[in-house]
């Protein structure tokens, strides 16, 4: 077991805990809230925009590095020797990516969209879907999505409407709050005669 005694840390790692804490801002808000559809473009465009930040940080911290102003980890033991060149090369900037991209293709749209969206109803075609949850707090029963499946939008529903509705496909008025990079579902009804 690896044990951390440092009395003060460097300005690598207050900048890397920085970065990494503003960064998961996105990731703790998008576990808890499923209820946002993001436009294809803006998701398509988020992962450019993920790249971009994470050549622009390695950019900075090549030019910090050979300036000296970084010691680039060297005196760390927050990582082992053989794991320091990895964790630096590879897995921060893979890290660091997912972390900017959940927040340009979901929080920040959603955001936008929550505070600038207008109310607006479309219609959709869904079917049931049962899944085994290994968490006690999962989504078991959620409605699938005819017209788009997207990484981080489900809708639950409970058993007993899971066991009311057909197998079939049925049609369902989405009430949304809607803006230019996407939608958030409010509400969800179903046609008497779809039923």
């Amino acid at each position: 077991m690896m044990t951390i005694t440092r009395k003060n840390y460097s300005l690598d790692h207050i900048i890397l805990g920085l970065v990494t804490a503003v960064s998961s801002i996105g990731l703790i808000f998008s576990s808890f809230s499923h209820d946002f559809v993001v436009d294809p473009v803006v998701s398509e465009w988020s992962v450019y925009i993920s790249l971009g930040l994470i050549l622009f940080l390695c950019a900075i911290y090549w030019i910090l590095y050979v300036k000296g102003v970084f010691c680039s980890f060297r005196e760390s033991s927050l990582f082992a020797k053989g794991l320091k060149g990895f964790a630096l090369l590879l897995g921060l900037p893979v890290f660091l990516f997912w972390l900017f991209w959940v927040n340009s293709a979901f929080f920040v749209p959603k955001l936008f969209t929550e505070i600038f969206g207008e109310d607006a109803t479309l219609i959709a075609e869904v079917k049931k879907q049962s899944r085994a949850s290994r968490r006690g707090w999962g989504c078991r029963h959620r409605l699938e999505f005819e017209a788009f499946s997207r990484r981080l939008f489900f809708y639950c529903i409970s058993e007993q409407t899971y066991n009311f509705l057909p197998d079939r496909r049925i049609e369902v008025e989405l009430l949304v709050t809607q803006s230019e990079l996407g939608y958030v579902v409010e509400h969800l009804t179903y046609s008497k005669g779809q039923l």
